[in-house]
């Protein structure tokens, strides 16, 4: 009997090597495939790989907006290149009203996925231990780190004891004067020009403050103290010893210059240490200069007044201090249940492809290590034509290490100011700002 079955067995014995030899040749061939598809969209390449099947699943990805954007700029840069590119990826935009704050969110155990915040709040997002390293993600998904300019990385990276870096930095800004052309023109004083220093500045704005048929037109506004920090990298707080940094030459040269420019007859704003100035000099028309920042220019699309825009003001001896690194990134939340999806949303808002679509139509300048890419700063915008606003791009300075306390310390440093202005001797509003904020600290710190 056994011999009979011989044949039998070395029959089957054959049939089930046969099937073994398929599956694993098919394996190989799929996982070649499967590779292939894990690929992401590189920044820096506009090339589209194949999505992996295994991210195919629909899933919501809830953002949280941190910082400065507008409905319309969500949808053209973010929410809408992402779908196009992953039809299973919905990003759910949350904004910060009420009962939405970040430490309500964390309270109500529902954590966005995605932080979308600027590099100067990063230490209070990543003091509530919110983040994770996101390079071994980006590293599987083949975003390319090299693609982006190191400062923006550095600004990023040290927040972390060790080098990790907690989020992609997707856009900047940077410094900018803004000018009323009307006013000039009505008061016959020449335009201003790139490369002043503010003394320059100042005593140019000292001809355009006057009232005049009932309107009082000011000749400068310098926003607030925080743009005016930007230049000299000062901050309220060190950020590596989280004690006060205020009284310092930085900030005792940032209360003089605001003072000189304040103490302007008929210059005063109408309140002091706001935020109101760009939208006032939008609508009120009766600002004759504003240095501030690129994001103004959305609001200057539709005015009906002619203006033109210059360099920001630098001081004599600081001729190349225009500002610091000032970062849009988009932070990946460690309780996040849809990592991997985020990342390929990351992919595709830091790609060539959908960062060309935000500088030449959003007016954002884009972290890309890729000089022509931002040479092509507002290029499809009516309203920037002629402007010449790639002469006022600078390299920018290394931003400070900011505290997760930042922003905590600056009502008093601003409420120091207000006395200062009224006369007190700038050493000692200094110093007791300095303590001010210490105290503050040891306060939090003992929570």
């Amino acid at each position: 009997m056994s011999i009979k079955m011989k044949p039998f067995l070395t029959a089957m014995i054959l049939v089930f090597m046969l099937v073994v030899s398929a599956c694993s040749g098919g394996g190989t061939s799929s996982g070649g495939d499967s590779a292939k598809g894990t690929e992401e969209q590189k920044p820096g390449s506009e090339t589209v790989e194949p999505k992996s099947e295994e991210n195919n699943d629909p899933v919501t990805l809830k953002l949280y907006i941190g910082t400065g954007i507008s409905d319309e700029e969500l949808s053209s840069i973010i929410v809408d290149p992402v779908k196009a590119k992953y039809p299973n990826i919905t990003i759910e935009p949350v904004r910060p009203d009420e009962g939405k704050k970040i430490e309500e969110l964390i309270a109500a155990n529902d954590v966005p996925d995605i932080i979308f915040t600027w590099n100067g709040d990063l230490g209070k997002y990543s003091n509530l231990d919110l983040f994770e390293d996101i390079t071994p993600l980006a590293e599987k998904h083949g975003i390319d780190l090299n693609a982006f300019q190191p400062s923006t990385l550095d600004t990023i990276r040290q927040f972390s004891s060790n080098n990790e870096l907690y989020a992609l930095p997707f856009n900047m800004s940077f410094n900018i004067t803004f000018y009323n052309k009307d006013i000039f023109d009505k008061f016959g004083v020449d335009y201003p020009t790139n490369d002043m220093t503010w003394d320059q500045m100042i005593e140019l704005s000292k001809s355009l403050t006057r009232n005049e048929n009932g309107i009082q037109y000011r000749g400068l506004d310098s926003d607030n103290l925080g743009r005016m920090t930007s230049q000299l990298a000062a901050s309220h707080i060190d950020g590596k010893t989280e004690e006060a940094s205020v009284d310092n030459e930085k900030w005792k040269r940032i209360y003089e210059t605001a003072k000189k420019v304040w103490s302007i007859p008929g210059n005063e704003p109408p309140k002091m240490m706001t935020f109101d100035a760009p939208n006032n000099f939008a609508t009120e028309k009766n600002i004759a200069i504003l240095p501030s920042a690129s994001y103004v220019l959305g609001r200057l699309a539709d005015v009906d007044f002619n203006w033109g825009v210059v360099s920001y003001p630098v001081y004599t001896d600081l001729p190349d201090n225009h500002g610091y690194t000032e970062a849009g990134i988009l932070g990946l939340t460690k309780t996040s249940k849809h990592k991997e999806q985020v990342v390929q949303a990351l992919s595709v808002i830091t790609s060539k492809e959908n960062q060309q679509e935000m500088v030449r139509n959003q007016a954002r300048l884009s972290p890309l290590n890729d000089p022509e890419l931002n040479k092509q700063f507002g290029a499809d915008l009516e309203h920037l034509k002629d402007k010449n606003i790639g002469e006022m791009i600078y390299e920018p300075l290394q931003a400070p290490y900011f505290s997760s306390y930042e922003n905590d310390a600056r009502g008093i440093v601003w409420d120091a100011f207000k006395e200062y202005y009224a006369g007190k001797d700038i050493n000692t509003t200094l110093r007791e700002a300095n303590e001010k904020v210490n105290a503050l600290l040891a306060e939090k710190k003992a929570k």
